[in-house]
């Protein structure tokens, strides 16, 4: 007769333990800074002020063929690129042909430029 008072007892503690572990928390409200912003921020402070009649200097943005073989691929890094290539010479189909003709067109890295170049002329 008290045999089923410590299994009742073990699955309500098991029960707890679980709610106590799986349970959502309290949302936390969000936290608001009321200091002024860095002025001026900490990367500009060593950087040259152009002069007034001076040009802006061209920007040059990430080349975006990489994200056609790797949405995830950090298309700024150098070595990154080049395995990216050497990996699209062995796969050898119409869409890495297509992806390495793409390279070609945005590619501004001389480094890069001459790999892709190399590729393109080993295709033909």
């Amino acid at each position: 007769m008290l045999t089923p008072i410590p299994s009742l007892l073990a699955f309500i503690g098991t029960g707890l333990t679980a709610l106590a572990v799986f349970a959502p928390g309290r949302p936390r409200a969000a936290k608001v800074s009321f200091a002024p912003p860095l002025e001026p921020a900490p990367f500009e402070r060593w950087a040259p002020t152009p002069a007034p009649g001076d040009p802006e200097p061209p920007r040059r943005s990430a080349p975006c063929w990489p994200g056609l073989v790797d949405p995830s691929t950090d298309a700024g890094d150098v070595a990154v690129r080049l395995a990216l290539i050497d990996a699209l010479i062995e796969l050898a189909t119409p869409w890495a042909d297509a992806v390495l003709r793409r390279a070609v067109d945005e590619e501004a890295d001389p480094q890069v430029r001459a790999a892709v170049g190399a590729a393109l002329r080993d295709v033909v």
